[in-house]
């Protein structure tokens, strides 16, 4: 992998920093059915809490939502001397989650390498039945996921979701939200915020490359998207919150975030957000499974059929069990 590829991989694995597998404690308060009590405790306080809701305490909270949200980072470097070297990659996201607990999640991820570097998956849980596919044909075809259970699916989904929630999580203790005023969207009392960046209050955590050997640390690639992760400094932020004034859910959220990073002055990152809430409660679209499914394939046979077609194979015959003996036999 080349430098300018190693780049763009870092920007998608920005968006997926700090996310877990396992869920929240207050993702299963906030799971469908949890009490109406709990779904109103929102602290008004913490307003950053907003952007750290999941979409079972959105749900939760509010009931069914369709949610979209686009991001771009943009990593830049320039040098005291020569050219400015830069890369750009974007990812598009969209959550349709009912109140019952069925969802449909779309992601798309454009690295900046041209055409035919796209990738993107697309996820169906409805009655009770994963549904997997990818964006691209031939592999583009649904396929159930019987052994999923929902359990990858949710997966899938919560990182969709917890874009906006990642971004923040790299502010830290530096993203301060102030009130804006009020006012109406979607119908809904809404409470805004502006977001600003604190100097002097960010601290970055533990080390993320850790104490390893160096023969059996890791590629140079990695230890460079790690590094980031350890010399990250907020250098500016600005955008606006826009939350539900009953339950704290929110609607809309724009964030514009400058990062420099320590011992290298020639980098910047810029990360640009936008999420917002496109239809709630009854006015979001049915999930339902896939018109057309084919079964679970996790070894997918293209080339052995193509070989037997071309009679270059030959087709195993089916084994043969022997008849089961009867007692006394």
């Amino acid at each position: 992998m080349n430098r300018r590829a190693a780049l763009a991989v870092a920007l998608a694995l920005l968006a997926a920093c700090g996310r877990s597998d396992g869920k929240s404690a207050r993702q299963k308060l906030f799971a469908p059915g949890a009490t109406p009590a709990a779904r109103d405790a929102f602290d008004w306080r913490e307003p950053v809490g907003a952007l750290r809701m999941g979409a079972d305490e959105v749900a939760a909270r509010l009931g069914s939502f369709d949610w979209t949200v686009a991001v771009s980072w943009k990593v830049a470097r320039q040098p005291r001397e020569g050219a400015a070297r830069q890369v750009q990659a974007s990812e598009r996201h969209r959550v349709r989650q009912l109140a019952s607990g069925d969802f449909a999640v779309e992601g798309d991820v454009d690295p900046g390498l041209g055409p035919g570097s796209e990738s993107g998956k697309r996820v169906v849980w409805a009655r009770g039945m994963t549904y997997a596919r990818s964006r691209y044909a031939p592999s583009g075809a649904w396929r159930e996921r019987p052994t999923d259970r929902g359990r990858d699916a949710r997966r899938f989904r919560d990182e969709s979701f917890a874009v906006a929630a990642d971004v923040a999580d790299l502010l830290g203790g530096s993203l301060r939200l102030q009130p804006a005023g009020e006012a109406v969207l979607l119908g809904r009392p809404v409470r805004r915020f502006s977001l600003a960046l604190e100097a002097g209050a960010f601290e970055p955590g533990a080390s993320a490359l850790g104490e390893v050997p160096a023969q059996a640390g890791p590629d140079e690639d990695t230890r460079q998207r790690l590094a980031f992760l350890d010399g990250r400094v907020p250098a500016a932020v600005e955008g606006e919150l826009v939350a539900d004034a009953a339950t704290g859910v929110p609607l809309e959220v724009r964030l514009r975030a400058v990062f420099r990073v320590k011992n290298d002055p020639e980098a910047r990152v810029d990360v640009d957000l936008s999420g917002r809430m496109t239809a709630l409660g009854g006015t979001v679209a049915p999930v339902e499974p896939p018109a057309t499914v084919l079964p679970d394939e996790r070894k997918p046979r293209g080339v052995a059929r193509a070989l037997e077609a071309a009679g270059l194979r030959k087709k195993k015959a089916p084994e043969s069990r022997p008849e089961p003996v009867e007692e006394g036999e």
